[in-house]
This record gives C-alpha cells, structure tokens and sequence, in this order.
C-alpha cells in the first residue's frame, strides 16, 4: 500500500519523530518487508468499510473508542463487558465479516472441533452485531475429553438484584456491567466420533443489535489486536512509537481509524504487557548472572557490589 496515498498520511520513509526526539534505529522500519496480510488488504475493498471510513475523517488522533461507546443506531451505551474485557470469548479477526463467507449455523451442521466452531459462531456474531461468550460444557465419562459445548449471547442471563444481597456489596470503582435482557440466542454443539455437530440452535434476540460497523470491535468478543498483527506493533514498540502514533499507521493500513478493530487503550495494553515480560527477564537474568559471580568467587552479591563500587570510585577518582 502507498503510504502516500492519501492527503496527511504518514511517510515511513521519513526520519520517525517521538515528540521532539528523532528516532535513530529507523532501519527497522526499511528492513521490516511490511506484509500487509490477505485479510487486511480485503478491509480496504470491503464496501462496509469504505463507508465507515468516511466516518473515521471525523475522528482524530487515538480517540476513536472514547467517543464510540453510544450506539447511534439505539441510543444505548455500551457497557464495560461489551466495550473491553480480555476474557478470551473469541478469536478476533481483522478481516470484516462481510468480506469473510460466514454462515448461519443451522442444525446439523458439521465443524471440524469446538474450536472451530466458536470462531465462526462469533464470525457470524459480529456480522449480525452482537457479541457470544462460552456457557457451560460437559466432560466424556469415556475419554475425559470436552463432548458437549453450549455458546450464549452476551446478553443471556438475568441482571443481578443488589437489594437481595444479605451484605452490603464492596464498594468498587464506577463501572457499567452488561444490561443482561435474558436473551435466548444460543448454539449448541455435540461431539460425534472427531467431529462436532450443532444439535440446538436459537437465532433470534430479544435486544437491538450492533449495525455500525466501525462499533462492532468494542464488543467484547470482537476486540483485541489480532494475533497476526501483533508482532508488527511489537516492532513499532521496540522503536518508541506511542500508542496513539501506532494507532495512525495502523488507520492507514485500514483505509480509516475507525476500521482498525482495536483501539490506542488495547495497543498501550500490549505495549506495557510487553514491558513488564522484559523486566521480568532482565530481573531473572541479573540474578542468574549474581548466582555465577557468587558460584565462582564465594562471595554475597552486597560484597560484589560493595568491591565493584570501591573499584569505580578509585576509578574515577
């Protein structure tokens, strides 16, 4: 894709810019052969997409998810468990649903494993415009493997009353919880031999569905950055770039920031995760290298340093 291919995109071939630092290690970014998957590049012809992408002119910067969290379409707000979560209630995909051959389960219908069958069902969840979570599941008394696996609308269920709680709840931060509307949309699905077969099936709802494309992804199970495009944000990390400067190449790669299934909260997310797995390293490696300074010498690693310090000083003076 040109990066200059429209007005105010970004130019990789420019020295990269963190505020009033310029990045050194920008040959990275020439020797990175920027692989835009098939998936992505079929976002950019996906008529849904290019019209959301005349919405996404109107939002600026890595702002896109605090102002999406009103459905235009009911009026409804979006809850905490449908806007963000990282329970894994399905595979994200970065390809539209609509440009993805996506089925209406039906009974009978064959998948190759429970897996499978959970990642076409939230496929197929978020082309209609709502979001799936697991429900409940039985164990094979024969091989005590998974046999029975039953998919639920986010939505199913009945909203806790707190006036029936004998102690007074704890008291937490302020957040909304999904208005649940007991809805009965469901799939079912039983093993058979190595494959698994959908015996129940519920299509309708009993609530307004999500219609606004760019909205679908903060739906719990259809947000998070997709796992083929993780490493490519991980390099972008690895040079310093911010959330929200990640968040602009990755509308450009889109065709619009309000294509991109995720947003600069979910990338700071990663990048501090991220983070915290190297200090984790870089701890267990100083240690390690402690442990073979004191196996070799004998001495406590307060006496290493105190001599390393001693030699410093007479050092330096």
């Amino acid at each position: 894709m040109d990066p200059k291919c429209s007005t105010g995109a970004l130019d990789l071939n420019e020295p990269a810019i963190e505020g009033d630092r310029v990045i050194e290690d920008v040959s990275l970014f020439h020797d990175l052969q920027i692989e835009v998957t098939g998936s992505i590049q079929r976002t950019l012809s996906n008529p849904d997409v290019t019209k959301s992408s005349e919405h996404s002119k109107h939002v600026s910067g890595s702002n896109t998810g605090a102002s999406a969290d009103t459905n235009p379409e009911t009026g409804e707000t979006l809850s905490t468990d449908d806007s963000g979560g990282d329970e894994d209630e399905g595979e994200v995909q970065s390809t539209p649903c609509s440009q993805t051959k996506v089925e209406t389960p039906f009974k009978g219908k064959i998948y190759d494993s429970w897996e499978d069958a959970k990642m076409q069902y939230n496929r197929y969840a978020k082309k209609i415009g709502f979001s799936i979570k697991c429900s409940t599941s039985k164990v094979s008394k024969i091989d005590d493997q998974r046999d029975k696996q039953l998919f639920v609308c986010n939505k199913s269920g009945k909203n806790e009353d707190i006036n029936k709680l004998e102690a007074p709840p704890v008291r937490q931060r302020n957040r909304n919880i999904t208005k649940k509307t007991e809805c009965k949309a469901r799939l079912r699905i039983k093993r058979r031999g190595t494959k698994w077969y959908v015996t129940y099936f519920i299509e309708e709802h009993n609530h307004s569905l999500m219609k606004k494309f760019s909205l679908k992804k903060y739906l719990r199970s259809h947000k998070g950055i997709p796992k083929e495009e993780k490493d490519f944000v991980q390099l972008l990390h690895k040079v310093n770039l911010s959330a929200g400067r990640v968040m602009r190449i990755m509308g450009e790669v889109y065709g619009g920031l309000a294509n991109v299934p995720y947003d600069s909260k979910d990338v700071s997310n990663f990048m501090a995760k991220i983070d915290e797995e190297h200090m984790h390293k870089d701890m267990s490696l100083l240690l390690a290298h402690f442990a073979r300074i004191k196996k070799k010498t004998q001495i406590s690693i307060s006496t290493y340093i105190q001599i390393m310090r001693t030699k410093w000083t007479a050092y330096s003076g």
